[in-house]
């Protein structure tokens, strides 16, 4: 059994902005829908899933904004044309079969979390691009990333190659960077490289700042010593939240693709390749066909 979730929001903005002008004659935005079906598509060949969510924002967790009330401020508003298309990617999601799930006043990556933690995560892939989540492959799962020519599954090995750190030490690491991303500062002057050279020799954020009157390069000790609370709060900022109760049971996220659905949408969206191939599903497969992805 193969089990994937996505990170409905990351490639609801991949997908916009991959796309930059599609309409259908109507005149409605059709590019973000458009990259989002294609995305999912490509798992199913990439990956043969018989499993698999996918898991939109709900909101901000209110101890994160405690801790961090500048957190995403720094974020634009979501663009109009995005917006129209979100109840769009759900009704793509949930013709080519895949559950869709949003907590309220939860993030993504908690929830993708909370079910890797209670699955079992050998089988389990998470289709994101979040730094947050790398953490994850510690647990056993692993992280999908598309690329132009077939894609790359990233363990233990590619996300150490990738950070400098194993990947349960990557929340330590995000702890002194920050993460710009999302609106919280790191200790002025360190990037990715000291900062893995200090959580390899010390093992935890908390012990570099314990050890920061003998760090090297010796031009960060009073630096480090200054962003003491930056260093604590960017480690609460980054801990994933892994007990959220599970909205769906994990026996509930089969796929089951829906051809004649999928015909249907297609059809408005005005997707001419994806109509065809939608109804040669159709055609041959039935109306519903739940183990169209298996493999």
């Amino acid at each position: 059994m193969s089990t994937v979730f996505v990170d409905g929001h990351y490639y609801a903005y991949r997908s916009f902005y991959a796309i930059t002008a599609l309409t259908n004659s109507r005149g409605e935005p059709t590019n973000a829908a458009y990259g989002f079906a294609s995305a999912l598509l490509r798992m199913v060949e990439d990956l043969h899933p018989t499993q698999g969510a996918v898991i939109f924002d709900g909101g901000i967790p209110a101890e994160r904004l405690a801790t961090h009330p500048a957190y995403k401020a720094n974020r634009k508003e979501t663009p109009e044309a995005l917006e129209k298309q979100f109840p769009l990617l759900q009704e793509v999601a949930a013709a080519l079969g895949w559950p869709v799930i949003t907590v309220d006043q939860e993030e993504a990556d908690d929830v993708i979390a909370s079910y890797i933690h209670a699955a079992d995560a050998s089988s389990c892939t998470v289709a994101t691009n979040d730094k947050d989540l790398m953490v994850l492959v510690a647990k056993g799962c692993k992280i999908y990333q598309p690329q132009s020519q077939g894609f790359s599954l990233l363990g233990p090995a590619e996300v150490e190659a990738k950070w400098g750190v194993p990947a349960e030490k990557v929340p330590e690491l995000l702890a002194l960077t920050g993460d710009t991303a999302d609106n919280f500062p790191g200790v002025p002057g360190v990037g990715p490289k000291t900062a893995a050279k200090w959580i390899l020799q010390h093992g935890t954020s908390e012990k570099v700042l314990a050890a920061a009157s003998s760090l090297q390069p010796e031009r960060f000790r009073t630096i480090l010593q200054d962003s003491a609370e930056i260093v604590r709060r960017n480690r609460k900022m980054v801990e994933l939240r892994t007990a959220i109760p599970l909205p769906l049971p994990l026996k509930d996220l089969t796929l089951r693709p829906d051809p004649a659905r999928q015909v249907e949408l297609f059809r408005r969206l005005e997707f001419k390749r994806m109509t065809r191939e939608a109804e040669a599903r159709l055609a041959t497969q039935g109306p519903q066909q739940t183990d169209l992805f298996s493999r």
